[in-house]
């Protein structure tokens, strides 16, 4: 009985990445031609990144086809003379907010100034690539009813932080985007490509969100407009410290949870986001009471550990774990095996040459550490939903 709701879980997940798999192989598609495209980037205090960002856009489209324009939201570093730097060197349309007004009403004033029927919102963090840009054009031209589509993030920063991140980003990559069977109920805002008419029809991005981008997707199922995330990933700049990465977390949790509660009828009429929901509240459960258990397998390896140590041999060892926890010891070390073989799904889109087969050690504090710990960070977002984060002002919510 310790080991159901592990099964169930797995069963679940399989269920999911078996659906995105097949989402995946039906929508490699390409655009046949470049349609004129409008692109916004708010910026806020991202003078480092907000040049790399612009150079990206024109690396990769061509300028007589786009329309480039870069909102700076009463930045208090140098953004805006990068910007400015910028649009010496390529047709950029630069508006300047006196004061910070926050991403939702830059996004909202930017767009507003489109002058295309197919807009990106691109964070001034992010680099878009061809791939990303073609795969996004490509779904739109395919579905007339396509309102909304989204690219997930790859870690351009390094370091154990940075790699943990860019594990969590190709797990939702894959789980959000079996979504695109019905219509996904999320979308990426670093990287979002949203139709002008369905735009419009839904009056926008709204202050009120926690998370702007996920409630545009809300909005767009209830108006009847799909939605999809694309697999192609795009380079963007995560969280370097815990501290920061907390902040993430609960904002992105009470934000999800937010547009759960005002709009139920979206979620439930979409079968495969139910499964979603249900496995990871399932994982995050298992999980967390595992940490716990005496038949978890950090105690197993533990309690094996501390024979080893005091001198015990493999034999005596597994004879003792075998008279301390019966016929649970084989499946808990066979679903805590496969648990991490699981994770190592994750890790792939990474692995480009066999020195990075090194990084298929990461699926270890991953799986044991990493997750449980987001998911942890996650279920407190939903306290933090009732206290402070939905009376934070709306120009602080998502810089």
């Amino acid at each position: 009985m310790y080991f159901i709701p592990d099964i169930l879980f797995a069963t679940l997940l399989i269920t999911v990445l078996a659906c995105a798999g097949w989402d995946w192989r039906r929508k490699r598609l390409r655009p046949d031609d470049l349609p004129a495209l409008t692109v916004i980037v708010p910026c806020y205090n991202d003078a480092a990144t907000v040049g790399k960002t612009l150079r990206s856009i024109f690396a990769v489209y061509p300028a007589d086809k786009l329309d480039v324009v870069a909102v700076d939201d009463g930045s208090s570093d140098h953004s805006l003379d990068a910007i400015r730097e910028a649009a010496e060197s390529w047709p950029i349309r630069v508006m300047v907010n006196p004061q910070n007004v926050g991403k939702v009403e830059s996004l909202n004033r930017g767009m507003r100034e489109a002058r295309h029927a197919l807009i990106l919102c691109l964070d001034a963090d992010t680099m878009i690539n061809r791939e990303a840009l073609n795969d996004m054009i490509a779904r739109m031209h395919t579905t007339a009813k396509l309102g909304a589509v989204s690219c997930p993030y790859r870690p351009a920063n390094k370091g154990f932080l940075a790699a943990m991140q860019g594990m969590e980003y190709s797990m939702l990559r894959i789980a959000q985007g079996a979504g695109n069977m019905t219509s996904a109920l999320a979308l990426w805002g670093g990287c979002l490509m949203v139709r002008r008419q369905a735009f419009d029809a839904v009056c926008g991005f709204s202050k009120r969100a926690i998370t702007e981008d996920v409630e545009l997707a809300f909005k767009l199922n209830q108006a009847g407009w799909k939605v999809e995330q694309s697999f192609v990933f795009v380079e963007s700049y995560v969280p370097v410290s815990w501290r920061q990465w907390f902040r993430q977390k609960i904002r992105w949790t009470a934000g999800g949870f937010q547009c759960v509660m005002h709009y139920p009828a979206v979620w439930i009429r979409n079968p495969i986001q139910v499964l979603f929901i249900s496995s990871y509240a399932l994982l995050a459960l298992t999980r967390i009471v595992a940490l716990s258990s005496d038949y978890s397998m950090f105690h197993i390896v533990d309690h094996a550990a501390d024979m080893m140590a005091d001198g015990a041999q493999w034999k005596s060892v597994w004879h003792a774990l075998d008279y301390y926890y019966g016929e649970i010891l084989p499946v808990k070390i066979l679903l805590g095996i496969g648990y991490n073989l699981i994770s190592v799904i994750y890790i792939l889109p990474f692995v480009s040459s066999v020195r990075d087969m090194l990084r298929v050690g990461l699926v270890i504090p991953f799986s044991m550490g990493y997750f449980p710990l987001y998911m942890l960070v996650s279920l407190c977002g939903l306290l933090f939903w009732f206290t402070a984060l939905r009376r934070l002002p709306a120009s602080e919510r998502a810089w």
